[in-house]
This record gives structure tokens, C-alpha cells and sequence, in this order.
């Protein structure tokens, strides 16, 4: 009769599981349809690294706060990954009465995992009580939700959270039970096997042995058939609730893995500007399925929050919340989106489900120009979850489709396009910095080793033009063959695709590469990390295939080959602030601290947020073009964590940095002559011999 019930347990459970991922599975195959099946050696290896590694956790610099919880869940996952063995069993002896992998007999490997299991049991558990003592006493405010944007955390996600890890606890304990209650279930002399089993297993067997002392065989085998079956309708239950709640990713989270973006990440998806019948996305059946998977697989753990610039600064988006909103919604129409028709081929008009998610019904305008593109959320997202390709693809829509944006961006796409530049300044006077310093064009040496392509920033604005300077006196001394454009260089467009406006990157980016293809360019050195990642990045789309060098890159290898030397100015310590382009999006992140360090009297201090878990400086994603309020700045937040190593001068490596970093020191009261901020090139200028 028991194991008629339990048959019926299990098919319900299957049943009921079944239908709902049958669910989850028929929306993906009704959303926007995109490659991700290539290369599948290096998608197992993301697997290993980030799933069975469980790298985001543990390994890194992400902020001392968050190991603690980040060794809690690593011991969780792996624990439940040991236990699965033990899981198989006890279904399995459900049906055959006894039943051991061979492999795992007690005279084989059976002992060593006896015991391994026997541990990790008390790991979990000790974990458990690590994250109910989150939940319930410290209340760390990434759990909670940050104010206003996530108020929806504070009882939902409470509620579920001690919930599941009852549950978790649950069976672990059931466990000790079925376990401690099996080896005493029996009067008389005690085989060989159960003797091995209870040297195996001490904790099990002090458990046991309790249960004995207390009523005998009779309740140590009425322990051990309760432990059993608690145990298994508990996971039965469990595995039922993932779908429908934050613990999907439990389910979810190997496959996001393996289909996570193989290409740079600095890149964004090209439009076709010609044959699409919608230029963004604002219905929820207008994501990909990837998109998807991303919104199921969120775990609200609020890492992504934690780390966002506009988060910490007190703006409306929070990454968590965004992915929550556009999953919760998805969730509500998923009978819609799974009726979603096939697209005809004549289609003159998109397929859309149910409303516009842009704009009042769900996602706000300013949740979108908040963000800075600058890829905290994604670094610490231990899931690997893409938030700046949605948010970019939404403000595609409000750009492209519904002309709604900032109305300083009306001035700043009006000067890209008249004067090829977001200054808005007379395109003829590009090339005025470089006056006096008899730097080659590419009309005058066309076979030049490398072009510098100088950017708009230190091409217009006063304070980065002395940033060229330093880097054009550094190559010449190294004896760097280089020469630039002059007049012929124009904006490569990245501020254009980043804030959303896709035509006109297109446009920018295929003049562009025709000037470079037409002088049969290799090789190009740039010191801006917008340019940087752009011309490496986004436009191999356009049949612009480069050696893309950044400075920092160029200049630590002439040190280290003897090409550069350095004079003894004293003493000086210096902060390095990394920029978002240079670092998080290429890994570009020793070079800059190789030079600092190499230089005679100069000693690096690190802010407590730096290399991949460093701070924005505001300016990304196009915010340097847009207004901020005074209360909301992002690099007043950032000045203040590098005022904190009590520096000499702050170095940077982008242009951006440097007009945010030197406005929030002098909004400090520090003027350029009591701590300055200096871009590496100027301070590698000034220390040459």
C-alpha cells in the first residue's frame, strides 16, 4: 500500500512539473529567436567555472560583505550536489527495499561518501542558520531591496526565502533520521554491514543511537520510515515550488550558464536597420529567448543592486527590480505569449502581446536613462544574467520608434550629425590640439605601424587635450611609429548606440571604417576606453577588423622593454580609478597599475571598490550628455571612495573619467593644484627622463 501511494506522490509531482516547465519551455519558443548553440566546449567550460566552481562566489574582489553569504551558498550547492546520491537511493528504495549503487557498497566507495555525506549534512545546516540569521536578525539591504525602487522585496521574497530554507533544513534532518534510525532499527546482533555503516557515520550514529536509548528498535525504525518519507514528499514539494518562485534558478541557472554571450561583451547586437519591422523592444514577446532564460533564472540575491551606480545613488532603477518587473509581467501573459502566432512572411506589422512595457505600465523612462552601461550588475550577477543589451534595446524603442528621450540628447545627436562630434564643435577644428607637434597624418605616412585615433574628448575638450599631448610625447620618445587622422577622423558613435539611437551609430560607424580600410589600417592606439572598446568590439559588425592597443597597453610594454625610462620626482601616493570600458568590459585592468608602479616614487593605493568590482564614474552609457541631479551624482560617490586612501592625485585612463573625476574633486573643494586628478599618460609625461 506504501508504495502505491508513493507511486502516486511521484506521478503527481512529475505530472504537475512537467506541465509547468512545459510552460516556461513553449514561451521561450515564442519569443525572438537568437544563435547560441556555437562552441560548445567553451559554453561546458562557463559551466564548470561559474555553476560547479561556483566562481562568483567565492573567488574574486567582490567586497569583503558579500563572502561570507557567497562560502554559504557555495557549501548549499554543493552539499545538495553530494546529497543527490543520497536522493537517488531513498526514491529508489521506495521500490526496491535495500537498494545501493554497486559502486557505493559499503566495501567499496560506499564509506568514504557515507561519511562525506555525513558531514555535509551538518555543513548545510550550519549554512542554513547562516542565511535564517540573514533573513530574520542582520537584514543586510541587499535581501530587502534598496528603497524606493524595490519596497515589493521586503515581504515576498522574506516570506518565500524562510520557506525554502525550512524546507532545505528539513531535509537535512530528515536525513539524519532516516539514516541514524536505519542503523538501529534492529534488535540482536548487528551485521557487519550496519557495523561498518555506523563507523561511517557518526553523526547518523549518534543520532541513532539516541533514538534507541530512548525507545528502542521499534522507534529508531519508526524514526527511520518517517525520516523517509518527510524527506522525500519534501522534495517532491520542493521541486514543485522552483518554477514558481525566486528558486528557479535552481533549474535554470546551468543553461543560462552554458548559453551565455561568447562574444565581447563590449559589443551590442546589430540592427537591421533595413528589413526589421520593429527598431526596439517595448513588447514583452519582443525579448529573445535568452532574455527569457535571464528572467527566469534570477535568484534576487541583490548583488546587481549592491553594485549599481544608480542604485547606490538613489535613481530609479535597480537591476533586480527591472528583471523582476519584466518577469513578473511575463509571468502574468504567459498564456498570451505561448498563443503568439507565427509571423507571416508578407507581415507588414510586428506580432505583439499584450502592452507597451515602456514607458507608465511597467518600465519606466528614467530607470532606463539612469543606467550607465557600465556592467557592475552582470560582474557580480552569479548567474550571469545580461542587463545592458535589454536596457539598451529599450531605449532602441524610446530613440528610434518613439522619439522620447532626455532633451539634452536632442542637442547631442543634432551635433554627431552636423558636426560629428557630441561637443558640437566645428568639425574642421579637430586636429587643432595636436599644433606644434609635428605629429604625421595618414595622408602624410600612410604606412605608419599604428594610428592613434585620438577621439572626440582629447580632440575638443581643453582638460583631455593635454591627455594626447602626454601620450604623443611618450611615443615619440619610445620612438613609436604612429600617425592620426587629423580632420579625416570622426566620432566612431558610441555614445549614439549606447544611449539607443542605432541608425545613427550605423551611419557613423561605416564612414568610419571606410576611412580606415581605405588607408589599410592594422593597427590602432587609443586612450579613450569608449573608443577602445568600440573600434574592437562593435565594429568587427561593419568589416572593421583591427588591432585595437589602449594606451595603457602600449606604454606598459615600452617599459618593460626598456623603451621608456623614468626619473626620481619625489615621493607620491596615487588612487587609480578604473574605468568601466577599460576594465570590467576588456580586462584591461594591470597595464595601467604595471605603469604606475614602475615609476620611481610613486606608491599605488586601491580604493576598497577597484578592478572589476570598481565603481562607475557616472559618465557611461551616455549620462555624460545627460543632466544629473545634484543629490544623485554618481562621481560625487565615487570621489568620495577614492578621497578615502587620502591620495596625492588620482589617476585615471579614459577622458570620461577624467571630466567626472575632476568635477566631483573640485565639488570636494580640492583644486587641481592640491589633488589633482591626472590621466596615467600625463604622469608617465612627467616622470620621464
Amino acid at each position: 500500500m506504501s508504495t502505491l501511494i508513493f507511486s502516486l506522490c511521484i506521478l503527481a509531482a512529475i505530472g504537475y512539473l512537467g506541465r509547468t516547465l512545459y510552460r516556461r519551455f513553449t514561451v521561450m519558443t515564442k519569443v525572438v529567436d537568437v544563435p547560441r548553440f556555437d562552441e560548445i566546449p567553451e559554453r561546458i567550460k562557463a559551466v564548470m567555472v561559474y555553476v560547479l566552481g561556483q566562481k562568483k562566489f567565492v573567488v574574486g574582489e567582490q567586497p569583503k560583505k558579500d563572502k561570507a553569504a557567497g562560502w554559504m551558498h557555495f557549501f548549499i550547492f554543493w552539499g545538495f550536489t553530494i546529497l543527490g546520491v543520497q536522493v537517488i537511493h531513498m526514491f529508489v528504495r521506495g521500490f526496491v527495499p535495500g537498494f545501493t549503487l554497486p559502486l557505493l557498497s559499503v566495501d567499496m566507495l560506499g564509506g568514504p561518501y557515507l561519511l562525506l555525506k555525513d558531514i555535509i549534512q551538518l555543513v548545510v545546516l550550519v549554512s542554513i542558520s547562516y542565511a535564517f540569521y540573514r533573513w530574520l536578525v542582520s537584514h543586510p539591504e541587499r535581501l530587502y531591496g534598496y528603497a524606493p525602487s524595490e519596497d515589493r522585496l521586503r515581504g515576498q521574497s522574506h516570506g518565500e526565502a524562510v520557506l525554502i530554507l525550512c524546507f532545505i533544513a528539513t531535509i537535512m534532518i530528515s536525513g539524519y533520521l532516516y539514516d541514524g534510525g536505519h542503523l538501529y532499527a534492529s534488535d540482536g546482533a548487528v551485521s557487519a554491514e550496519i557495523a561498518a555503516e555506523r563507523k561511517w557515520q557518526p553523526l547518523s550514529n549518534l543520532v541513532g543511537a539516541a533514538i534507541y536509548g530512548m525507545g528502542g528498535a521499534s522507534a529508531a525504525k519508526a524514526a527511520s520510515d518517517a525520516g523517509w518519507w518527510i524527506h522525500n514528499l519534501v522534495i517532491l514539494v520542493f521541486v514543485n515550488l522552483l518554477p514558481i518562485s525566486k528558486h528557479f534558478h535552481i533549474i535554470t541557472s546551468v543553461p543560462n550558464v552554458f548559453f551565455k554571450k561568447l562574444e565581447p561583451v563590449g559589443s551590442l547586437s546589430k540592427q537591421d536597420l533595413e528589413n526589421s519591422l520593429n527598431f526596439g523592444t517595448s513588447y514583452i514577446n519582443q525579448f529573445t529567448w535568452k532574455q527569457v532564460l535571464d528572467m527566469y533564472s534570477c535568484t534576487e540575491c541583490g548583488r546587481c543592486s549592491s553594485h549599481c551606480p544608480a542604485t547606490i545613488s538613489g535613481k530609479e532603477l535597480a537591476p533586480r527590480q527591472l528583471m523582476l518587473n519584466l518577469r513578473d509581467y511575463l509571468y502574468e501573459n504567459e498564456d498570451k505569449v505561448m498563443q503568439t502566432p507565427e509571423l507571416a512572411a508578407d507581415a507588414q506589422e510586428p506580432v505583439t502581446v499584450g502592452e507597451n512595457i515602456v514607458g507608465e505600465n511597467l518600465i519606466h523612462d528614467e530607470v532606463l536613462w539612469a543606467c550607465t552601461s557600465c556592467r557592475a550588475c552582470e560582474e557580480a550577477c552569479p548567474v550571469l544574467i545580461e542587463y545592458v543589451d535589454k536596457i539598451v534595446d529599450m531605449r532602441r524603442h524610446l530613440v528610434q520608434e518613439e522619439a522620447r528621450f532626455p532633451a539634452e540628447l536632442t542637442r547631442t545627436f543634432k551635433a554627431m550629425e552636423t558636426q560629428g562630434n557630441p561637443w558640437g564643435v566645428d568639425a574642421a577644428s579637430r586636429g587643432d590640439w595636436a599644433d606644434g607637434l609635428d605629429i604625421p597624418t595618414m595622408a602624410d605616412n600612410p604606412d605608419a605601424e599604428y594610428l592613434y585615433y585620438v577621439g572626440c574628448a582629447s580632440s575638443f575638450d581643453d582638460r583631455n587635450k593635454r591627455t594626447a599631448q602626454s601620450l604623443v610625447k611618450v611615443m615619440k620618445s619610445a620612438g613609436v611609429d604612429f600617425a592620426i587622422l587629423g580632420s579625416e577622423e570622426t566620432c566612431n558613435g558610441e555614445t549614439a548606440r549606447r544611449i539607443g539611437n542605432e541608425y545613427l551609430f550605423q551611419s557613423m560607424a561605416e564612414m568610419t571604417v571606410e576611412v580606415l580600410n581605405g588607408y589599410s589600417v592594422k593597427k590602432v592606439i587609443t586612450n579613450c576606453p569608449h573608443c577602445f572598446n568600440t573600434l574592437r568590439n562593435d565594429y568587427p559588425q561593419f568589416n572593421g577588423n583591427y588591432e585595437v592597443i589602449h594606451a595603457t597597453e602600449l606604454v606598459d610594454h615600452l617599459i618593460k622593454e626598456g623603451k621608456i625610462e623614468f626619473n626620481v620626482n619625489g615621493q607620491k601616493s596615487i588612487t587609480y580609478h578604473d574605468s568601466c570600458y577599460l576594465g570590467r568590459y576588456n580586462d584591461v585592468l594591470e597595464a595601467p597599475r604595471n605603469i604606475l608602479q614602475s615609476i620611481p616614487g610613486v606608491s599605488l593605493k586601491e580604493m576598497e571598490r577597484s578592478g572589476r568590482f570598481g565603481m562607475c564614474c557616472g559618465a557611461g552609457g551616455g549620462r555624460m550628455w545627460m543632466e544629473e541631479d545634484n543629490d544623485k551624482r554618481v562621481n560625487m560617490i565615487r570621489v568620495e571612495q577614492a578621497l578615502e586612501t587620502d591620495p596625492d592625485a588620482v589617476a585615471v585612463a579614459c577622458p570620461f573619467c577624467m571630466t567626472m573625476i575632476d568635477d566631483g574633486l573640485k565639488g570636494k573643494g580640492k583644486e587641481e593644484n592640491e589633488l589633482p586628478a591626472l590621466d596615467v599618460m600625463e604622469i608617465v609625461a612627467d616622470a620621464m627622463k
